[in-house]
């Protein structure tokens, strides 16, 4: 397989140590590396040749990481794009990822780090590469709920569309009211599962010592008030899709229990010894910033990269103005 890689930072030094990670790694992979020491001169060779996977530095001279971002973006939004950074400045790889960066990892250059970034998106592209490119086509009613001709809203329904017709599970970030739930609908009801539940479960309205129960069930007798044998929301969206709003909220001990189930597509109810198998595709969402709690331990990082494997930011109403005209005559 051979990979066009165009790496980016004005650290010759860091260059040739990423170059030797890259040449070590991956021996099934034939690399056709070129190097660029700016922001500029790497827009300039994304303008003349297509590169699968950029890796770029934030802080260079002539144009910054995110600024060559913005443009290289706009210009072909197909291109995967890794952001390297100091762990100082982890800002800049959050405001990169909602720029439409695909990961960031962080110097010194861990070469295990890499070399799963770099794994994971080959896998993603080889996802998009094979679905087709359309607009999207949504149910009636998911279509006139979502409004927007905004520019970013365009990128969000081209996204839907592309979700729709694969399995990935998927991590929806915006603030409060930007439809997160919306979309995740829109995902359902226009895939394949469209004839299966569609269980909503906000992990933030649950109370910790129900939220075991709640997601997995519970048979007669397993705790005080267990008066009866509950089927839990994992079970009732087999073969449907479980959204998870506000998953940021779930207490780590949780997070471990959702990881296992997530990969394992099992579960123990509480109070059985029986496995449970489950076929339910996961969506979820958050306003939240995961990046920063995981840095404190507070949201799992295996969990966080189970769940971002194709991730969809919803811009809120102030950066998508042009849409207020349209949304208050729908409205009126």
């Amino acid at each position: 397989m051979n990979l066009k890689v165009l790496i980016v930072d004005d650290e010759q030094e860091l260059r040739k140590s990423v170059v030797s990670i890259l040449k070590n790694s991956h021996q099934s992979i034939q690399f056709e590396i070129t190097e660029a020491s700016n922001g500029q001169e790497a827009l300039d060779l994304v303008k003349s040749s297509f590169f699968d996977l950029i890796l770029m530095d934030v802080r260079m001279p002539e144009m910054n990481g995110l600024e060559a971002l913005k443009e290289i973006k706009e210009h072909d939004p197909r291109t995967f794009v890794v952001i390297m950074t100091a762990h100082s400045n982890l800002n800049d790889a959050i405001t990169a990822i909602k720029d439409g960066a695909y990961d960031y990892v962080e110097k010194p250059v861990s070469p295990e780090k890499l070399t799963n970034i770099v794994k994971k998106s080959i896998e993603a592209q080889e996802m998009v590469s094979n679905l087709a490119a359309s607009n999207p086509i949504f149910d009636d009613d998911i279509e006139s709920e979502m409004i927007g001709s905004n520019s970013k809203m365009k990128e969000v329904f081209g996204l839907i569309y592309k979700l729709c017709k694969v399995e990935t599970t998927v991590l929806i970030r915006g603030e409060n009211g930007t439809g997160k739930e919306l979309v995740a609908r829109a995902i359902h009801f226009n895939s394949p599962r469209k004839s299966g539940n569609f269980v909503a479960v906000n992990c933030g309205a649950i109370p910790e010592n129900l939220m075991e129960s709640e997601f997995f069930g519970h048979e007669k007798g397993a705790f005080t008030g267990a008066i009866e044998r509950k089927i839990g929301k994992f079970q009732l969206a087999n073969n449907g899709t479980l959204f998870l709003d506000e998953i940021g909220e779930l207490k780590p001990e949780m997070q471990v229990k959702l990881l296992r189930a997530i990969q394992e597509k099992k579960f123990t109810p509480v109070g059985s010894n029986r496995e449970v198998k489950t076929n339910a595709r996961i969506i979820a969402a958050t306003n939240r910033n995961l990046e920063k709690m995981m840095e404190t331990s507070e949201f799992r990082e295996d969990l966080f990269y189970r769940l971002n494997v194709m991730p969809i930011f919803l811009p809120p109403l102030r950066e998508r103005a042009d849409d207020i005209p349209v949304l208050a005559q729908t409205f009126l």
